[in-house]
């Protein structure tokens, strides 16, 4: 399943390694020994290993777990054989950017623990290594990689967050939709769930527009999109796939459950709703796609299979009102 979110953060985590190891390449050629540049050898060493798991394909799973925790490793590593305290001033400033790399795309309080749980690492490599710092020191490390992520990295993730969200509804956009239903679908595959789709189309929404206004259009898909995000639980995904379609993702849920979870959405409203649901456990990078086709198919079946159920009572109050006329 092709995602630009992940090919952006792929390539800013491949361009910050590449940074990394030039710098800390630079610093080894430039040392005069061996001996005083073992730190930098190591960061090479990490920043390398990360580049070989983030250059080839797709990143996911452990080879992004492996990737990030290189980026953030090899600052420490280098510092951690630091004899003198000036060289251990400028290994806060990559741990700072890691924080904010972090911030911006993962959850908020998933960034939040990483970046205690880095300040800490960093605070323990400063008591480790040779160089003896003043105590205020670990204080400085920790406020600096601890609150860059809550002022730079905020920005960039209400930025993504932004890109992501459908500006009329603000439920997500194809992208986005792509990017939360890739956590569901990861978190159902973990817990052996079923994913279940369901699309939802307004009938006759073409109409609404000509007769009302595109304004009382508009209105009407921010009314739908408002209610059936507080009809579905929290971990579901709600996104608007274009015009007046509707898509939502939801775990653990069987046939049953998603049929019934489809008619509860598409139901009361001032205007028609019709549904479309697929349920499958495939977990592989089609599960969205297919699930998606499939619940497609279910909904243009009902529309037909209800269009021709209408159409004769339509035809019959049409002949009938024709003879009331003539008796008129």
């Amino acid at each position: 399943m092709p995602n630009t979110t992940e090919a952006l953060r792929r390539r800013m985590l491949i361009g910050y390694l590449g940074i990394l190891v030039t710098l800390y390449a630079a610093a080894v050629v430039s040392s005069p020994d061996y001996a005083s540049s073992r730190g930098e050898v190591g960061a090479v060493a990490l920043c390398v290993v990360g580049l070989a798991l983030a250059v080839p394909g797709s990143l996911r799973g452990w080879r992004y777990v492996c990737a990030a925790a290189c980026v953030g490793a090899a600052p420490m590593v280098a510092s951690l054989f630091h004899e003198q305290p000036v060289a251990q001033v400028w290994a806060v400033v990559p741990l700072m950017f890691v924080t904010i790399y972090l911030r911006t795309w993962h959850p908020l309080p998933a960034a939040r623990a990483l970046a205690v749980l880095v300040a800490a690492c960093a605070s323990a490599t400063l008591e480790i290594a040779p160089a003896e710092v003043p105590g205020l020191w670990l204080v400085v490390y920790a406020v600096c990689i601890i609150g860059a992520p809550e002022v730079f990295g905020l920005l960039n993730a209400s930025l993504v967050d932004a890109a992501l969200r459908d500006p009329l509804t603000s439920v997500w956009n194809r992208a986005g939709v792509d990017r939360q239903a890739g956590v569901l679908i990861v978190r159902a595959q973990r817990r052996a769930e079923p994913i279940a789709v369901i699309v939802l189309d307004v009938d006759h929404f073409k109409s609404i527009n000509d007769r009302y206004g595109h304004a009382v259009g508009d209105r009407v898909l921010g009314d739908l999109a408002s209610r059936w995000t507080s009809q579905l639980p929290s971990s579901a995904v709600i996104g608007r796939m274009g015009g007046d379609e509707f898509v939502v993702v939801v775990g653990g849920y069987d046939e049953d459950r998603a049929r019934a979870l489809a008619d509860a959405l598409g139901n009361e409203h001032e205007v028609g709703v019709t549904t479309g649901v697929a349920v499958g456990r495939s977990f592989d990078d089609a599960t969205l796609a297919d699930l998606i086709s499939a619940a497609d198919e279910d909904l243009y079946r009902r529309k037909r299979s209800r269009d021709a159920t209408t159409a004769p009572i339509l035809e019959a109050e049409t002949g009938q009102g024709g003879r009331d006329g003539d008796r008129g």
